[in-house]
C-alpha cells in the first residue's frame, strides 16, 4: 500500500465519509480562498471534457461537474476513490482508479482540460506525463496544475527529485518522493511537450508566508 492509500485508508477509518454537496469554489492551494478558481479553465465550462489527475477525495472534480463540465477524477489510490465516490457519487462527477499515465495513454478521446492539484504532476516523473497530457488535449485545450513551490523553504533544490515527509492522519510521518522543479524549467518542459505556457502564478498560502508556497501553471495546446 503506497503512502496516499495509507493516508486515505486512515481517513476512512477515522471519519467515514458522508455525502457532500459540490464545493462552491475550486481550490489550487491547501488554503481555501487563495488565488484564482475554476475561471483559469474558461468562463463557461458547460459541456467541457475535463480530467483531474490525482483527484483525492474528489472536491475539485465535483466542483467542476457542478459547473456543467463532463469531469472524471483519476486516482491511483483505491481508498481515495472510495472517499470521492462516497462524497460525490450522487453528482455528475465520475471517478476511476488508475495511475495518471495509464489513463492518459489508454484512452483516446480528446480533452478540453486536464488539471492536477498537488496531484500526479509533481508526484511522479513529470516529463513523460506532460507529453501524455499534450497528446490527449484537443486544440486550444488547457493544462493547469499546482505543486508545492520549489522555493517554499527559501531555496530551490539543486536536484529536482527530492524526498520529503507527509503527516498521516494518525500523526505518524511518511516519506514521499516529489519533483521540485523551478518555474523556468517547467516552462521549458512544457514547451518541449508541445504546450505553450499561459500563466505562472506564485501563490502565498497563508498570505503572510515569507516564501511562495504554491506554484500554479497553466499551458495551452496550440
Amino acid at each position: 500500500m503506497d503512502v496516499w492509500d495509507v493516508h486515505a485508508a486512515q481517513r476512512l477509518a477515522q471519519d467515514p465519509p458522508e455525502q457532500l454537496p459540490p464545493p462552491l469554489r475550486m481550490e489550487w492551494t491547501q488554503r481555501s480562498g487563495t488565488g484564482p478558481g475554476a475561471e483559469l479553465l474558461g468562463n463557461d465550462l458547460a459541456g467541457r471534457r475535463i480530467v483531474e489527475l490525482g483527484c483525492g477525495p474528489g472536491h475539485n472534480t465535483a466542483h467542476l461537474a457542478g459547473l456543467g463540465a463532463h469531469v472524471t477524477g483519476i486516482d491511483s489510490s483505491r481508498s481515495q476513490i472510495r472517499r470521492a465516490t462516497a462524497h460525490y457519487g450522487h453528482t455528475e462527477a465520475s471517478f476511476i482508479r488508475s495511475t495518471a499515465s495509464t489513463y492518459l495513454n489508454r484512452e483516446r478521446d480528446k480533452l478540453d482540460a486536464i488539471v492536477s492539484v498537488f496531484g500526479a504532476i509533481g508526484l511522479t516523473e513529470p516529463f513523460r506525463l506532460l507529453y501524455s497530457c499534450s497528446r490527449r488535449l484537443d486544440r486550444r485545450g488547457i493544462l493547469a496544475f499546482s505543486v508545492p513551490h520549489p522555493q517554499r523553504t527559501g531555496t530551490i533544490p539543486t536536484n529536482p527529485r527530492t524526498t520529503g515527509q507527509v503527516a498521516l492522519p494518525d500523526g505518524t510521518l511518511a516519506m514521499v518522493v516529489r519533483w521540485d522543479i523551478d518555474p523556468a524549467s517547467w516552462v521549458r518542459a512544457l514547451n518541449r511537450a508541445g504546450l505553450l505556457v499561459a500563466g505562472v502564478h506564485n501563490l502565498f498560502a497563508p498570505a503572510d508566508a515569507r516564501w511562495p508556497t504554491t506554484l500554479l501553471i497553466t499551458a495551452r495546446k496550440p
